[in-house]
Formats: C-alpha cells, sequence, structure tokens
C-alpha cells in the first residue's frame, strides 16, 4: 500500500451510512471495524445482504431454508455486536447474483428510502486475490448491482418515478467507499476494534469447521508490522467523492 494513503477519516457530515455485500458475513469482513467506528460516532449503519446464502455450507443434513434462516440469525447477531440495528436480506439466490434490473430497483429504492452519505461496496473488477483465491462472482456482481443503483439511478427522477407516490425521493450520496480495490486512498486503523471485528465474524458459526485456525488466519493476513515492531491492523478502501 502506498505511504500516500490517508489515514484520518471526517465523518462529521455522515448521519447514514449503508453496506452493500453479496453475502452474509461479507460486511464483517469487509468492513466490521470501520463501522463499528462509524456506530461508535452515531453515525446508523445499515447493512444490505444481497443474496440469501443458501450455498454457504456443505452439510447435506442442513437443508436450503434451514440455513437461509441460521445466516440470517447469524448475521443480525455480527451486526449487533458492531452496533449495526438494521439488516436487509434482499433474498437473490446465492452463487447467481448478477445486476439485473428487478435488483437494481429495490436497491434503489432502499438508497432514496435511507438516504446514506456513504454507501461502502465491492470492487466489481477484483477477480483474484492473491495467488490462492477467485474472487465469488457474487462478490463482484455485488458491487455492480450497487454502483448500477448509485449512478445513474439514485439521484435521478427519470428512474422510476413511481417510487415518489412512496415517499421515496431521488438521493445522490457524498462518498463511496470501495473494498479490494487495487489503488485504495484511505487506510483506516482498526487495531482497536480488531477483536470486535473478529467476535463479529465469529457469530456466522455455520462458515467455519476451525474457528481458531481462521482467527489465526485472520490477524496474520490483517497485520501489518510497524517499525516499532508492534502489529497494527487496517480497513483499505477507494474513497470516491461526490460534490
Amino acid at each position: 500500500m502506498s505511504e500516500s494513503l490517508a489515514t484520518a477519516v471526517d465523518w462529521s457530515d455522515v448521519k447514514r451510512a449503508l453496506v452493500i455485500v453479496a453475502h452474509p458475513d461479507d460486511a464483517d469482513f469487509v468492513c466490521g471495524g470501520t463501522c463499528i467506528q462509524m456506530a461508535r460516532q452515531g453515525i446508523e449503519v445499515t447493512y444490505m445482504v444481497l443474496t440469501n446464502g443458501d450455498k454457504g455450507n456443505h452439510n447435506p443434513e442442513i437443508t436450503r431454508n434451514q440455513l437461509i434462516a441460521m445466516r440470517q440469525i447469524e448475521q443480525r447477531a455480527a451486526a449487533r455486536l458492531c452496533g449495526i440495528h438494521e439488516v436487509l436480506f434482499m433474498g437473490e439466490e446465492d452463487g447467481f447474483l448478477r445486476p439485473r434490473r428487478a435488483i437494481r430497483k429495490r436497491v434503489t429504492r432502499e438508497i432514496r428510502r435511507i438516504r446514506p452519505e456513504l454507501i461502502i461496496c465491492t470492487n466489481p473488477d477484483r477477480y483474484f486475490v492473491g495467488e490462492g483465491y477467485i474472487n465469488h462472482p457474487d462478490h463482484r456482481n455485488a458491487g455492480l448491482v450497487a454502483i448500477e443503483a448509485i449512478f445513474p439511478a439514485a439521484d435521478n427522477p427519470m428512474f422510476y418515478p413511481d417510487m415518489a407516490d412512496e415517499g421515496y425521493h431521488p438521493h445522490k450520496i457524498k462518498y463511496l467507499y470501495v473494498h479490494g480495490h487495487d489503488q485504495p486512498s484511505l487506510k483506516l486503523d482498526i487495531t482497536a476494534d480488531l477483536e470486535n471485528k473478529i467476535a463479529a465474524i465469529l457469530c456466522h458459526k455455520s462458515q467455519f469447521m476451525d474457528p481458531d485456525a481462521a482467527q489465526k488466519r485472520w490477524r496474520e493476513m490483517w497485520g501489518e508490522r510497524q517499525e516499532d515492531g508492534s502489529l497494527r491492523y487496517f480497513e483499505a478502501f477507494k474513497v470516491m467523492h461526490f460534490g
């Protein structure tokens, strides 16, 4: 990461934030520490989970509907630990998320309803991570769903004029934080909130056969050794500003 990255952030003009991700647990991995800090400052953070997570387990004894219900319970528990009070489950099928017209309209409606100043989403161009992971297509398409709802739809009254009858008027966000971008511009220190972030992730019990080993990997992956020998932990984003 470049040394020119911003390491401080001013959220004084942010009252509401919306996190748009593909699966239950994605928000906790992508930006759990950031959302903990936002919530602590009084920002109302909402998680929007686009898919139902019905492919996120290999146990043949768990039915699809049981897994969907289980993952919603897990995500709500994780959100509570982070100070997030609203979680939206959009219900698209896990593994087959696409930026279709119907989901764009539904996401646009929620943006207009919530009226966030800041949205966090995933990078739609991120196909490969490191040398051993192919990025899930839902992660990429969740980014597409998000940005295509933000622009051109959310702030343009010519898109979905029927929403005005529901009281959902066009809304333009101020900031977009893109996770997984190869040119991040913000590197936010979450060291003080790392344990809470990990605790939130571990609420997703259906996802981890060996949580102790998983925690060890996360700490190694997220930690950055400092000049004084200490380890600090960060979440990084490409930050877009809209006037």
